[in-house]
């Protein structure tokens, strides 16, 4: 088959699967959180809970699907979890417990798994089998754009927390078809791979991978925490709310390409201060919404979104970076750091938001694990190798 057509058709199918997986089954939770907690009087700390199943479900799968080699397994495990990610947004809505909505959001968190390991592994094993390993950020901005289409069709906030539910499933089964059958294992001679730069040895190389590690956990929580609240927190404020749904659509429409440029600007200059320019930008954009004006807020969500997509790419370059001869076993670490902090920092912003009764804890509390994170990043060092496409492992 032609190779310019075929790559449009696996680029186009993996970005329809992280639409599917990460931007509808995974954020519909943010538009829909304020009106479950409005209509069902949910507290803060049991949505922090909902959130952490779901981060959870995320953690478990990425872990398990990290080990998956065969690729019709891996195939056939990431089109279960395609039909898993609109199953579980369609029956939200018919329970009416705690319970239920948890064990379908930790479902939906399998789901995501299996869109953003192993879809996205087999995204990255075709476009490195042909040589066009760069055009992995377009994939990535399959994850934006499904923010952005909840943004667009679920901003209503007219729409009953059920509708909001069913509407998601409906969109994401347009998304179906395009993955299922455009994401396919390559068949292809692999492509040489460049050369890369020599690596960290010894003593060096442990103690910056420590930091990073460290600084990856608070990066999982800033972003667990940013996502899952930032519009519950706007519209708690009666001036901000009317602004929700385009904070929303902005931090989609920023993410969708961040990841791309984020990567090459730490190409083409200092790797670590790109990545710290980032953690500020992201802290700024957390912090922004807490001055209370329409302006503010939505130069918040802009700068939030362009960067949480971004620092996980470079954070994983770098990682590339220090791992030498047991990658497996580092990034393993890495996404287990980051998943224990996604799964950690709702809990606590629900307990925070419950106690205090104050929404705006919930940015206050990201702004702050984000500012750590940023702290911890310089004890990782500096280091020349170029990040190429680390984002493979992004969620």
């Amino acid at each position: 088959m032609n190779h310019p057509a075929q790559t449009a058709r696996v680029l186009i199918g993996g970005v329809s699967s992280l639409i599917l997986t990460m931007g509808i089954a995974r954020f519909t939770y943010t538009p829909a959180l304020p009106r479950m907690q409005e209509a069902l009087q949910m507290d803060d700390s049991a949505a922090g809970l909902l959130a952490a199943l779901n981060f959870a479900g995320y953690l478990s799968g990425a872990l398990l699907a990290s080990r998956i080699g065969g690729g019709r397994l891996k195939l056939q495990l990431f089109r279960a979890g395609l039909v898993l990610a609109l199953l579980c947004n369609a029956l939200l809505p018919l329970g009416d417990s705690l319970s239920y909505w948890g064990a379908l959001r930790y479902l939906s968190g399998l789901s995501s798994a299996a869109g953003m390991v192993l879809g996205t592994s087999l995204v990255l094993e075709y476009l490195a089998r042909h040589a066009k390993r760069p055009l992995i950020g377009v994939h990535f901005g399959g994850v934006g754009v499904g923010i952005v289409l909840t943004a667009l069709a679920l901003g209503s906030n007219g729409m009953a927390w059920q509708m909001t539910w069913w509407m998601s499933a409906l969109i994401g089964s347009l998304f179906l078809l395009p993955a299922w059958y455009w994401v396919v294992p390559s068949t292809a001679a692999a492509a040489p791979e460049p050369a890369s730069a020599a690596p960290y040895t010894g003593q060096a190389a442990g103690q910056a991978f420590r930091y990073l590690a460290a600084s990856y956990f608070f990066a999982g929580g800033s972003f667990a925490v940013g996502t899952t609240f930032i519009l519950a927190v706007i519209e708690a404020d009666p001036l901000l709310a009317p602004v929700s749904g385009s904070a929303w659509l902005l931090l989609g429409l920023a993410a969708a390409p961040s990841c791309y440029l984020w990567v090459r600007w730490a190409g083409q200059f200092s790797p670590l201060q790109a990545l710290l320019a980032a953690w500020l930008v992201q802290t700024a954009g957390l912090l922004l919404p807490l001055h209370g004006s329409a302006a503010a807020t939505l130069a918040g969500a802009l700068l939030f979104g362009f960067t949480f997509m971004g620092i996980v790419a470079m954070v994983l370059g770098h990682a590339g970076k220090l791992a030498q001869d047991n990658p497996a076993r580092l990034m393993g670490l890495l996404v287990t750091s980051y998943g224990v902090g996604q799964i950690v920092g709702p809990l606590i912003a629900g307990q925070v938001m419950t106690f205090s009764a104050e929404p705006t804890s919930a940015l206050w509390l990201a702004g702050g694990l984000s500012a750590a994170g940023a702290l911890l990043a310089i004890g990782s060092g500096e280091q020349e190798r170029k990040p190429e496409h680390a984002c493979a492992e992004a969620g």
